[in-house]
């Protein structure tokens, strides 16, 4: 059982403010502390299930947001950038993602942190008329491999954005929010408990054939509705690109990775 681990910074136990997932303050320093211990509780249930090989891909910002002094020593990690591959290392021989530390979708009401790939620059991706946030796009990305998602942690309204799109998968609500920056958290030990738990769940649901991967249909269209016109004329240079309105671009293609590839989320 080869799982592929997924992290992000701002679904992490006790992560509330947008000054914890921006690299060069103490607070950040300790998110990623925060993170790299959900992590290691998502790694640890998963070899409790009899995972035998593990590898994270640390996803957010530049990719350098784990502690890796601290990483469980039976993890491979992805870590790094600038990146010309975002999804390093996926293919078929992977059985199951989890997504840990991860965030709704942008305009979620309730969500921590909430935002889809960029909290400046975009208001809302659709794939195939289908409204999704990273969620979406990278369990899209997972499934082109046949790999489906088995577990997911993050706020409430992130957990449940997952189940809604990808089925009875296995999550856990590290806080509940009362507004953007506003929640309440689980004790991050706590929280580790049920992610090691959850994982050593999924990985057991996962050889029994419980989960199956997020698939895209073909021909793919997906279209980017940017905050402000800037970001599509930059957008809209790129070759395979085409331009809707002011602030709205669309990339069509008859493969779902040439068209993440356009839009740099590959």
């Amino acid at each position: 059982m080869k799982i592929y681990i997924l992290t992000d910074l701002e679904g992490a136990s006790g992560v509330v403010r947008q000054e914890q997932a921006s690299a060069g303050s103490k607070e950040y320093e300790e998110a990623c502390l925060l993170l790299t211990r959900d992590v290691n509780a998502a790694i640890e249930g998963a070899i409790d299930g009899g995972a035998s090989e593990i590898v994270v891909n640390d996803l957010h910002g530049g990719g350098f947001n784990l502690v890796l002094e601290e990483l469980h020593e039976e993890a491979k990690c992805i870590t790094g950038g600038p990146r010309h591959l975002r999804m390093a290392g996926i293919d078929e021989s992977f059985n199951l993602g989890f997504m840990i530390g991860y965030h709704a979708m942008a305009g979620t009401e309730g969500a921590v942190l909430e935002h889809t790939m960029s909290s400046r620059s975009i208001v809302n991706v659709y794939i195939n008329d289908l409204r999704v946030g990273e969620i979406g796009i990278d369990a899209s990305i997972l499934g082109y491999f046949n790999v489906p998602i088995g577990l997911i942690t993050g706020c409430r309204k992130a957990v449940e954005e997952a189940k809604s799109l990808l089925g009875d998968i296995e999550g856990v609500a590290v806080k509940e929010g009362f507004g953007r920056n506003f929640a309440m958290c689980l004790s991050p030990i706590k929280s580790r408990k049920l992610i090691r738990e959850a994982a050593k769940r999924a990985v057991q649901r996962a050889e029994r054939g419980e989960f199956k991967p997020f698939k895209v249909e073909t021909p793919v269209a997906i279209k980017v509705e940017y905050l402000h016109p800037n970001y599509a004329d930059s957008m809209s240079r790129i070759p395979g690109v085409e331009r809707l309105d002011s602030r709205t671009i669309i990339v069509r293609s008859d493969d779902l990775l040439e068209a993440m590839r356009r839009l740099g989320w590959y």
